[in-house]
């Protein structure tokens, strides 16, 4: 029996797709895989991906009764989005969503955008009194995500240090003991905080969560909202800017272009969203169940299967994006990508994150004309062990 291909696949490159993941993609949309736990299809081409992710038919819980192999990092992150239970996982899901998806309304984010806008401003004009080199990602990259999120569940300033770390540690699928042990002072924490935001309700969701439904949602529901704000609306943006940065280093013309006319950086940062695939692509990965039996070209998934939708391999499908491995900011109507997801699960904060890596790279390159790294690519190491991947620093000059 021809052995199975496995995840993850090595890739040579820092960035980009594996050449692996390329070669299936062209071979056909769908190929049986192994991964860690358990066999899966991988679903690479951006039709087929794109369409799986609308279907209904594929969720986040198994619908077998087997337990499951996930490490504690990946359920904590399951159960934070209403899938770790088959019978229970729609109308959980469906309620999560009627709940947040009002907090995070295009007003309210053109409201925090002055807000976001400052957070940088300091933040540059900070790195800019420092003598290189310097860690972008502790000096920007890491501190604005948390500074935002701070802003929006009303906690305040002075944590987020401490917030910010526990945030990491409980997507460390490296060590199971601190990824329990780290989600729980989140929870601690943020459970500690509706309690006080019950007596003293400030401008924050927290406060208009408690305010639901006449007061009547729990404390420990209204935290479990909190938790999966502050878990999938940070990290992944800290590692998005920094994967711009370096996306941009790359590309030196592109860089140019955007420093002559910033008015390019909602193009640089859909772009940015796009390519942002790194290390053997753990964050570019989206893992589901059948919970019906489906159709892709002539290969039947079964109920139960495990099915791994490639959304890094889909946003560098040359069928959707011509040259799809460019990062082109004259891209013209280029279709949207699959960077937030798509469908049911479509992200929340989507809006939001724009916003936050719109105001970086309207400024970091204008700021910083000559800003590039302070040691050799390659020794930049991406975080394998965390689910959404990253850096730990940044080194750069100016």
């Amino acid at each position: 029996m021809t052995e199975l291909p496995r995840l993850p696949f090595d890739n040579p490159d820092m960035l980009g797709i594996a050449p692996r993941m390329r070669a299936l993609q062209q071979e056909g949309p769908i190929t049986r895989v192994s991964t860690a736990g358990e066999d899966a299809w991988l679903v690479t081409r951006y039709a087929e991906v794109r369409t799986l992710l609308a279907d209904r038919r594929l969720g986040l819980s198994n619908p077998n009764p087997e337990p499951s192999a996930k490490n504690t990092a990946r359920a904590t992150m399951v159960a934070l989005m209403a899938g770790d239970d088959f019978d229970t996982e729609t109308p959980r899901h469906t309620q999560m969503r009627q709940l947040l998806v009002p907090l995070f309304s295009t007003g309210r984010m053109r409201r925090m955008k002055t807000r976001i806008e400052q957070h940088v401003d300091e933040l540059l004009d900070r790195l800019a009194v420092t003598s290189p080199p310097v860690d972008l990602h502790s000096a920007l990259s890491f501190p604005l995500p948390t500074m935002v999120v701070c802003d929006l569940l009303g906690v305040p300033l002075a944590d987020r240090e401490r917030f910010g770390q526990w945030a990491r540690g409980t997507f460390d699928q490296s060590d199971d003991r601190h990824s329990a042990s780290t989600f729980q002072q989140v929870v601690d924490y943020i459970t500690e905080l509706v309690a006080r935001k019950r007596v003293e309700p400030g401008d924050d969701i927290l406060s208009e969560l408690i305010a639901e439904q006449d007061g009547a949602l729990s404390d420990a529901y209204i935290a479990q909202l909190g938790n999966a704000v502050l878990l999938f609306g940070y990290e992944t943006t800290i590692v998005r800017i920094d994967l711009g940065t370096l996306l941009l280093l790359r590309n030196p013309v592109q860089r140019a272009q955007l420093v002559a006319n910033p008015a390019l950086a909602p193009a640089a940062v859909e772009e940015i969203l796009r390519l942002g695939v790194g290390g053997k692509g753990s964050n570019a990965l989206i893992p589901r169940y059948a919970h019906g039996d489906i159709t892709v070209g002539k290969t039947v998934i079964r109920t139960g299967d495990a099915v791994m939708l490639a959304i890094g391999a889909a946003n560098y499908d040359d069928r959707a994006y011509p040259d799809s491995d460019l990062l082109d900011l004259s891209r013209r109507k280029p279709r949207s990508h699959l960077a937030f997801g798509y469908g049911i699960r479509h992200c929340v904060g989507r809006t939001l994150a724009r916003i936050e890596l719109t105001a970086v790279f309207e400024r970091l390159f204008q700021r910083f004309p000559n800003l590039r790294l302070a040691v050799p690519e390659e020794s930049v190491r991406w975080q394998e062990h965390r689910i959404t991947g990253g850096f730990d620093e940044i080194p750069v000059t100016f």
